[in-house]
């Protein structure tokens, strides 16, 4: 596993110790013991309990644990569903884009001159 990866995990660590247990009875034992176990001892992070988790300095993988926390523990099997959908949607509009941006026919429409 990456610095990056381990460096997020701590991050997760962090927010998780300082959410309710409510909330962390969700969330399957295992998992929580994965990010326990793998999460970089030596990473400093400091979190401004004032400020929202949105408006935290966040690492991007980071960003992407909480999501996939939130979607498989924590919210309801309709947001979830409507959260994978979202995903998809934004996944195939990316793709569009790209495959916009590379078309072999479009590659060299702009150094062509008619």
């Amino acid at each position: 596993m990456t610095t990056e990866y381990k460096n997020a995990l701590a991050e997760v660590d962090y927010i998780l110790g300082i959410t309710s247990k409510e909330l962390l009875k969700k969330i399957p034992k295992p998992f929580l013991d994965f990010i326990k176990e793998q999460k970089a001892d030596n990473y400093q992070f400091t979190l401004n309990e004032e400020l929202p988790l949105t408006k935290q300095h966040l690492k991007a993988e980071t960003k992407a644990i909480l999501s996939l926390i939130y979607r498989n523990f924590l919210c309801s099997p309709e947001q979830s569903r409507k959260s994978k959908i979202d995903d998809i949607i934004e996944l195939k509009k990316q793709q569009l884009e790209l495959d916009e941006m590379y078309n072999y026919e479009n590659l060299f429409k702009k150094n062509k001159k008619i």
